[in-house]
């Protein structure tokens, strides 16, 4: 393998050496009132009207051809929306071979804006080479739902029942809003997702393999969740609320705001949401006392209450100094309430089916937390074309507690003739303080050639003081077994270059990443203390080659990194009930991968993906048992390695101009070494989501995933699967919509879970709160909106604070 990618990438090098330099073509595509066009259709074609080459603006409307040889030419530039915009024969030659086109403006497409809203709307899934975008905003589905519900529905996302989430079969997914991390622990980045409704969100990218720019953390990738933040001129903005029913009631409601002028840009959006919720989860458990037939089963049934409270809010302004400088400020808030009110029975009988012991625990656990960003941004265009420079500072407090409750009864039996109450409460206080500062520079050598260059710093501290107490002679008294106070410092230091070049028919990026680490963690309980000190270097490389009109192909490469996040390396323990706990590991290693992909799209349409990666010190939840007490408990544990490889097809079709869709099929072999054994199984996921034009004005929505089984450390997950839809009616002028979206319509997604290794034998299946309707209506003023965002610094950290 090293050798190939030896002699592929001398062979790159060797072309673009002996590249021709020739004629190059730019251009800059607005609207009549000024605003940019992101992602329009630029054809460059011949004059026997052959298309040369295709390319799409960037994010700010540009686009550019490079090494055009000599003869004539004309530009045909075409946005859903605007009318198509052509600009008429020019030349490539020896003497004018440089053609730069700054004032292409595209005019409003009155038959289409005039028909139906969505005609002139980006689709619900767009596949390009190195991303997919979900565009939430435009989904039907979407409304009402939560940004967690949102990644359940993308293809290759899957979910589990506690918020871990893998893409394409493999765990140690980053996720990011607004372009940085959120430094949030697995459960509580679940929460947050909970909390953010889909009323506030633009989209969802998917990066399967981001470049050097972004932190090397993801081994699988990147999904990035973008904020809607309006750039019209003018006072602009939508109101909007929501209500409905699974097994409990939801609503909510929000609304954003946008004035934009000249010289301002002053934005905001507030959502509240409540989310009711009950869930059924089964845990069966057998206990051999070390023999080989089961002596002992364990029935464990627990019905929940989880009532969900949420504030989100997001303010901010920019201040456009002159043409080259911006400032900015942003302040980004959640805070909530969320209440785990449970009932467990726990039956154990022998193997004659004689009840030893039944006990029902009342679990009351009321969580609360504030989080936080404040960020000053500066963004400094040079006079030379392409040149610029941006800064970031970030400031991220975030609080949390819980308030926990564990009261468990046992009927009398042999060991208490009298029956017994045992009461546990805790207290969980925890904070985490992100500080982060990060610096960009992107420059143009020449046509052809980009680099781009950067540094950035966080710094994390946290502190967690869980305390227990136990009921005991009609006392509370402090236990010290199980309480814990932990304490965890960690800075990471990052610079990375990373180099774009286009020849031809032929693109490369190239890009290398070093990131130093340096973590303290501090037990105080027990007074213990560990430390970690490394440097890791991440290089990337992507080579594009374009066959021909129909066909692109990419091949990629990257060394990722997943450090462990803060919940999961404290050591405190966290009870469901006496006989089942959670526990972290201190000593947890990160894991490091290799990944390599590749790619080939065909008219645009068809994307066919085949990757393979090698993750080891693989970070995995791997259940102990205790069969002399009946205990069992979960914590992480570093496995030596993790092999994954597989094929993925996204099509995306329009069936008719009333139909489109967009299909996603998954097949990937999961391999894990267990040290003495593997865990290995072949699994698939298809996915499948379809738009319909039913009349003007009334649009449809159906959506439906499989996943099959698969394997995840120990673990044996079964398959599930789940139907969706929706409908929209356009009102008030196409001012206003009313959407019904109706989620899991069979109520067939639950998890079901086998585990079998060493001593332990259990399964597990939670019905989770997943069939619902929900009716919302949305009015939207002003102009309509145009996402675009302001990437902060420091929300990159924000998936690994406990």
């Amino acid at each position: 393998m090293r050798k190939f990618f030896g002699v592929a990438i001398f062979l790159l090098f060797v072309q673009l050496a002996f590249a021709q330099h020739k004629g190059h073509i730019s251009g800059l595509v607005k609207t009549t009132s000024g605003k940019v066009v992101e992602y329009a259709s630029v054809a460059l074609k011949q004059n026997d009207e052959k298309l040369f080459k295709g390319v799409l603006t960037d994010s700010v409307g540009r686009f550019m051809f490079a090494n055009v040889p000599n003869g004539t030419y004309k530009l045909v530039i075409s946005s859903m929306g605007y009318i198509n915009h052509t600009i008429p024969n020019f030349q490539i030659s020896d003497t004018k071979n440089i053609h730069h086109f700054s004032n292409i403006q595209m005019a409003d497409d009155a038959k289409q804006l005039n028909a139906v809203v969505v005609s002139g709307q980006k689709k619900i899934i767009e596949q390009s080479m190195d991303k997919m975008t979900l565009n939430v905003e435009n989904s039907i589905l979407a409304e009402g739902n939560t940004a967690l519900e949102l990644l359940e529905r993308a293809p290759g996302v899957k979910i589990d029942s506690d918020g871990k989430i893998s893409l394409k079969g493999r765990t140690g997914v980053n996720v990011m809003i607004n372009g940085k991390l959120t430094y949030l622990s697995a459960s509580e980045l679940a929460v947050l997702l909970k909390a953010t409704n889909s009323s506030s969100i633009s989209k969802i990218e998917i990066i399967n393999s981001p470049s050097s720019k972004y932190d090397a953390a993801g081994n699988a990738g990147i999904i990035n969740i973008v904020m809607k933040k309006n750039q019209v001129k003018g006072l602009n903005g939508a109101v909007s609320v929501n209500g409905g029913a699974g097994r409990n009631a939801r609503y909510g409601g929000g609304f954003n705001l946008n004035y934009r002028s000249s010289s301002f840009n002053i934005y905001g959006n507030y959502n509240y949401g409540y989310r009711g919720e009950t869930e059924y989860l089964d845990f069966i458990r057998r206990f051999a006392d070390g023999q080989a037939t089961t002596s002992r089963t364990s029935t464990q049934r627990t019905e929940t209450n989880e009532p969900l409270n949420t504030h989100n809010f997001r303010v901010g302004i920019d201040y456009e100094i002159d043409t080259n400088n911006v400032i900015g400020l942003l302040v980004n808030g959640n805070m909530g309430r969320y209440i785990h009110d449970s009932e467990t029975s726990n039956l154990i009988k022998n193997s004659q089916e004689i009840l030893l012991s039944d006990m029902l625990t009342q679990n009351y656990d009321k969580q609360s937390w504030e989080s936080l960003t404040y960020n000053l941004n500066y963004l400094h265009r040079f006079v030379k074309k392409g040149r610029e420079l941006s800064a970031d500072l970030d400031f991220a407090p975030n609080r949390f507690s819980s308030n926990l409750n564990l009261d468990t009864y046992t009927k009398p039996n042999s060991d208490f003739p009298n029956g017994d109450l045992a009461k546990r409460r805790g207290t969980v206080p925890a904070k985490t303080d992100v500080y982060v500062a990060k610096v960009d520079y992107a420059d143009v050598l020449n046509k052809a050639i980009k680099w781009e260059a950067g540094a950035k710093s966080s710094f994390i501290e946290a502190d967690n003081n869980l305390v227990y107490h136990q009921f005991i002679n009609n006392d509370w008294q402090y236990d010290a077994t199980s309480s814990n106070h932990f304490r965890y410092k960690e800075q990471i230091h990052a610079a990375y270059l990373n180099l774009m070049a286009e020849f031809g028919k032929t693109s490369v990026q190239a890009g290398l990443r070093g990131e130093y680490t340096n973590t303290d963690g501090n037990q105080i309980t027990t007074n213990t203390v560990f430390s970690r000190d490394y440097f890791q270097l991440f290089p990337n490389v992507a080579v594009n080659q374009n066959l021909n009109t129909n066909n692109q192909v990419q091949l990629s490469y990257s060394r990722r990194i997943e450090r462990p996040n803060y919940g999961a390396l404290n050591p405190f323990r966290m009870f469901r009930d006496p006989s089942l706990y959670y526990e972290g590991n201190p000593y947890l290693k990160p894991e490091l991968t290799q990944n390599i992909v590749f790619n080939h799209v065909f008219k645009g349409k068809f994307t066919t993906s085949l990757s393979y990666s090698r993750t080891t010190d693989v970070i995995t939840w791997v259940t102990g048992q205790n069969d002399a007490t009946n205990t069992t408990y979960e914590a992480p544990k570093n496995l030596p390695s993790l092999i994954n490889y597989g094929v993925s097809f996204t099509a995306q079709i329009d069936y008719f101009k009333w139909w489109s869709g967009t299909n996603f099929a998954n097949i990937f072999h999961n391999e894990y070494d267990l040290e003495n054994e593997q865990h290995k199984q072949t699994s698939f996921s298809i996915n499948t989501q379809n738009s319909f034009k039913i009349t003007k004005g009334f649009n449809a929505e159906l959506n439906a995933f499989y996943n099959s089984a698969s394997v995840y450390g120990i673990i044996t997950e079964k398959s599930y699967w789940a139907v969706s839809a929706a409908f929209q009616k356009s009102v008030l002028n196409d001012k206003g919509s009313i959407k019904l979206a109706i989620n899991d319509i069979f109520q067939t997604n639950n998890f079901r879970n086998n585990t079998r290794y060493q001593n332990i034998d259990m399964y597990s299946r939670i019905w989770i709160d997943s069939r619902r309707a929900i009716l919302s209506f949305t009015y939207r003023f002003g102009k309509q909106f145009e996402t675009k965002v302001r990437k902060t610094g420091s929300e990159d950290i924000q998936d690994r604070i406990k």
